[in-house]
Formats: C-alpha cells, structure tokens, sequence
C-alpha cells in the first residue's frame, strides 16, 4: 500500500500571488491547515513553511516551498532528506491547464506535464512521488500561458472554491487513511 506522509502544496509566496491560478497547491493547503486547527511555521532548513495535521490517530506533513514555483524542487529535496521522508509518500499538490476547472485527478506515475513546479522536484527527488492535480481549465486563446496562470481566479470561480476546498479534505483524508491504492477507487479521479 502506497502512502503520503508529506503534502506539498505548490505556489509563489507573496501577497501579491494571492489567489492567483498557479498558487492553487498553496490555497488548498492553507483551507486545509486551517479546518485541522494547525497552524504554519516557517522553516529555514528546508525553504518553506512547514505544518503538521491530524486525521484521527494518522499525521500528515504538509510543505509550502518558499523558493518560487520553479525551484520548488529545492525545498522539496530539502524536506525529504531531513526529515527522511522517502519520495514515494511525496504528494504534490499543483495547478493543471489541462483539466477542467474544479476537476481534479491523481497520479502515481511519473510525468510533469510541462509543469516547471513539478520538474523541478523531479530532477532534485526524482519523478517517484504522486500527483494532485487541480483544474484551471483551458486558458483563452488571446492570453499568454504565463499571464493566465499568474492571473487571479475570476469572481465565479472564487465562489466555488470552499466547495472545491472540501472535496481536497476529503480525499486527503480518505488517501491517509486507506493509501493511494485504496482511496483512488473509492475516489475514481485516476490518471
């Protein structure tokens, strides 16, 4: 049974990412850490702010790199070697253009998905830890990639956040409890 023992939520520190496309990981963790009681705490040994949660008896790490989006890899890396966690239980929360918004979909197999986040953490752990991926949707043909991703969720897609927010909780909390294996069948967003 494959398990996560570290959550790694992907964004760009700064007030002024706030809600923007690309720090979805981030927001999604901070609900996360929020609903759990707990609270952030900023760790220079592995760039980035670290927080424990509780699901019932079972702890999960959660990681907020603070090292920009495309050198995530380094607080990744960082983490892993001084708390010994393996990459196998690595859970990388991220945006993805290629899924519709509000949708999501887990991954055990390596790829990055022209994500620089995820390249980044492959090449400093290697390409051995799963993927939650959370749609953005199809950027408009008149923007750049990099404008739409930095820009900030609309006003409609901002209403449906807590609910997206939510499903993230439960499915974190079912993965934990039954590992990946388990929860993915229950789940049904594997790809």
């Amino acid at each position: 049974m494959r398990s996560v023992s570290l959550l790694v939520g992907l964004g760009n520190p700064g007030r002024e990412y706030d809600y923007t496309r690309h720090n979805f990981g981030f927001y999604l963790l901070d609900t996360l850490v929020l609903h759990k009681n707990a609270s952030w705490v900023a760790d220079a040994k592995c760039c980035g702010l670290i927080a424990s949660v509780a699901f019932g008896s079972k702890k999960l790490m959660c990681l907020k790199p603070q090292t920009f989006m495309n050198n995530s890899g380094i607080s990744v890396q960082a983490f892993c070697g001084y708390y010994k966690i393996s990459p196998s239980t690595v859970m990388v929360v991220c945006d993805d253009i290629s899924i519709p918004f509000g949708s999501f979909k887990i991954s055990t197999i390596p790829g990055t998905a022209g994500h620089n986040g995820i390249k980044s953490i492959a090449a400093h752990i290697g390409g051995d830890f799963s993927r939650y991926r959370m749609g953005l949707g199809t950027k408009p043909p008149f923007m750049k990639l990099d404008d739409y991703v930095l820009s900030r969720f609309s006003e409609d897609e901002r209403e449906q956040l807590p609910n997206i927010a939510t499903v993230f909780e439960k499915n974190i909390e079912s993965i934990v409890d039954k590992g990946i294996e388990k929860a993915l069948n229950a789940i049904g967003a594997c790809a």
